[in-house]
């Protein structure tokens, strides 16, 4: 059975919550005033800074040595967020102090990239301890949640491409192309771990961590869907709603890796 909440992990939870409804009440409240996109361009820096310091939080409670699997578990996670991190920092010194109108893609998207191969090998790892009661109908029950969000993702942008191949470059269609793939091959691993600590005879060990990281992947699906089509179409602008999707993700990444801490 989960642990129950003890006061400093429930305070976490309401200051989580708290934020996410200050963020969500400025987007929408301010509109598309002149507060909202250097708003936008400071907050996602330090809402990513926050998912790294949780990383770096958990890193050093399970830090033993390279040997150790749950140390390199953690360095790849911290690593993947420092990256994500580096991104959000990138997009901010171009937007505020170089003054690059929405800079898509950059390399704030070369920083976000390199940071999947990370979180995968993260992923990767931490599935390695537990392969023994990995079965096939688990893979399967995975796969099957997968496949079908791969089938309504990709074809939307792909759609929202079609016809418009001589009005966007090549490094704009790869990188709109890119992120909801790696997105989706995130999700997959880790409703492959939710499924594991969910069914199995480990239920209840870490299930709500990979809630939250299946939250966080999730948000970033569709946080990068929206953003694809909508730099795609030419409609995106600093302090877009859909940012919260990646805000959002962000805050469910922090809870993850400190709830780690606090479930195992």
């Amino acid at each position: 059975m989960p642990k129950p909440l003890d006061s400093k992990m429930k305070a976490v939870y309401f200051l989580a919550l708290f934020i996410v409804m200050g963020v969500a009440a400025t987007y929408f409240l301010s509109g598309q005033s002149s507060f909202l996109a250097p708003f936008s361009d400071v907050f996602r820096s330090i809402i990513a800074g926050v998912a790294l310091f949780s990383s770096l939080f958990a890193l050093r409670n399970y830090w033993v040595n390279l040997e150790s699997t749950l140390s390199r578990i953690w360095l790849c996670f911290t690593i993947g967020m420092a990256f994500w991190f580096l991104s959000q920092l990138s997009w901010t010194v171009q937007t505020l102090v170089f003054n690059v109108r929405n800079p898509y893609p950059s390399i704030a998207d070369v920083y976000r990239l390199v940071g999947y191969s990370a979180l995968f090998g993260a992923i990767f790892v931490y599935m390695g301890i537990f392969q023994p009661v990995i079965s096939k109908k688990i893979v399967t029950a995975a796969v099957t949640v997968a496949l079908p969000t791969s089938a309504g993702v990709i074809p939307s942008i792909l759609l929202a491409a079609r016809g418009m191949m001589s009005q966007v470059n090549p490094a704009t269609m790869l990188v709109s192309i890119a992120y909801p793939i790696f997105d989706l091959l995130l999700l997959g691993q880790a409703m492959l771990g939710l499924l594991v600590f969910t069914t199995t005879k480990l239920k209840g060990r870490v299930g709500t961590v990979w809630l939250l990281l299946k939250a966080g992947i999730v948000m970033n699906v569709f946080g990068d869907l929206l953003l694809s089509y909508t730099n795609l179409n030419g409609i995106y602008y600093e302090g877009h709603p859909l940012e919260l999707f990646f805000h959002l993700g962000y805050v469910f990444f922090a809870l993850a890796f400190y709830s780690h801490t606090k479930e195992l």
